[in-house]
């Protein structure tokens, strides 16, 4: 999206309203200024004018040349007299005519105020003055008038400075978290919805983008939740293809096997009682398969801890002999002991347990030379298998989505096993995790347990 016009940005729609009204309101205050400037200056001159005539007007002394120059220095002004016909007698001015009129006077460039006042002894006098003009510089009263002006609009100006460069500093900064918030709205309309940790401000803004945050977490768990499903949906479907070819696939090779094992005179009494059961348990997940196909759910089938871990061990200890893998398996007391009062405590689903920690230490078993199978007791209620391996990890571009369907680091896989896991701890009221420590890779994988009585939870 372009940036907004000069004109239409949030700085201008902000700045300019504030500055116009502090310019207005600095123009009228200077504008009052002047004019109560003009009147006291004129208020200044008249109390001039008036101290003058109040000291010549009743004087007696001669108002020759030499007196009207020291009169003139003496009070900033010009002086002129007139006699009864009104001509000039005595001037400080040069360039004056020979008459002068009260009012607007104009000698070249320069403009002067005259006021008149009469004599009061008139013809008595010696000098013959019978008027006396008082002539005041304009310039003076214009100065006096922008005196009175420059002050208020200088202090207006200067504020309108200050207050725009705060302003402009604190709409900067406003902005700037305006336009974060923008992009991260914009990131998530693009559908990115993994946020950052972010210290927002405790204002409305930093609610705002709190808030931002939040949405985004929860249309992150939302779209997640879809592609789940839709996930789902599409294994749903593969399971019921796969399943199909391979349930005649599983028959006729269990029937094959139970075959050779009934004719055949071999000493060897544990490879083929392993593959029938091998055989057997591929055709019970595909009858499962079979089952979520369809929509359908296989009831659940408590089944004691030991034989859960036994049927696992049995099936995979061959496997891992032929990888020439060295798998170590070790069992909690609490579990092994044949003598203890919880020994008989069951697993809510015994073949959703067994396939899932199939899938986790299968993978073990391919990734690392070396892997170590635990079976824990935490607690009375959970049961917990931790499996290790000293392969090298899990692949850090699926390491934050590596239980989503799908999802898988190896070419020739499919990422449905973990999330099998994944589904199948939800099942059992338990979770699955991992992490990386001294050069091993663990996985752990906890359920709840229940008794066999009752399938209750153990208290």
């Amino acid at each position: 999206m372009p940036d907004p016009a000069p004109l239409r940005s949030l700085r201008f729609r902000l700045l300019g309203p504030l500055i116009a009204v502090a310019l207005i309101a600095a123009i009228i205050v200077a504008l009052a200024s002047y004019r109560l400037g003009d009147r006291w200056a004129t208020d200044d001159l008249q109390e001039r004018f008036q101290g003058i005539k109040n000291t010549l007007a009743d004087s007696t002394f001669p108002l020759n040349a030499t007196v009207l120059d020291s009169l003139a220095e003496l009070t900033q002004t010009d002086l002129v007299t007139t006699g009864e016909t009104g001509r000039v007698k005595y001037s400080t001015m040069e360039g004056l005519e020979k008459s002068i009129e009260p009012g607007e006077l104009k000698i070249g460039d320069k403009r002067y105020l005259v006021y008149f006042f009469d004599t009061k002894r008139g013809k008595a006098r010696s000098d013959d003055v019978a008027r006396v003009a008082v002539v005041f510089d304009e310039k003076t009263l214009s100065a006096s008038r922008r005196r009175a002006a420059i002050l208020p609009l200088a202090t207006g100006l200067s504020t309108i400075l200050a207050l725009s460069s705060i302003t402009l500093f604190m709409q900067s900064r406003l902005v700037g978290r305006i336009a974060k918030l923008q992009r991260r709205v914009r990131g998530i309309a693009e559908g990115e919805f993994t946020s950052t940790a972010t210290q927002y401000a405790p204002d409305e803004l930093g609610q705002l983008g709190a808030a931002v945050d939040d949405m985004a977490g929860q249309l992150d768990q939302l779209w997640k939740r879809v592609n789940r499903q839709q996930s789902e949906k599409l294994l749903h479907q593969i399971a019921g293809g796969m399943a199909h070819q391979l349930r005649n696939s599983l028959t006729g090779a269990r029937m094959a096997v139970e075959l050779h094992a009934a004719q055949c005179d071999s000493h060897d009494t544990e490879s083929l009682p392993i593959a029938i059961h091998q055989i057997e348990l591929s055709e019970d997940y595909v009858r499962r398969l079979l089952l979520v196909a369809s929509g359908r759910q296989d009831q659940d089938r408590p089944t004691d801890v030991t034989v859960c871990w036994n049927d696992v061990r049995s099936s995979l200890t061959p496997i891992a002999r032929h990888w020439h893998v060295d798998i170590q398996w070790h069992v909690d007391e609490a579990i092994d002991s044949p003598s203890h009062t919880d020994a008989t405590a069951h697993i809510k689903d015994g073949p959703t347990w067994v396939a899932a920690v199939t899938n986790l230490v299968h993978n073990a078993m391919q990734a690392g030379e070396v892997v170590e199978v635990y079976l824990e007791r935490p607690n009375a209620t959970t049961v917990r298998v931790r499996v290790r391996d000293n392969g090298p990890g899990i692949d850090e571009t699926v390491a934050d989505e590596l239980f989503e369907p799908f999802v898988t680091s190896k070419p020739e896989g499919m990422g449905l096993g973990l999330s099998v896991v994944r589904r199948a701890a939800e099942h059992l009221n338990g979770n699955v995790r991992w992490h990386r420590t001294e050069g091993w890779t663990v996985f752990e994988f906890t359920a709840s347990l229940i008794r066999a009585d009752n399938s209750k939870p153990t208290t």
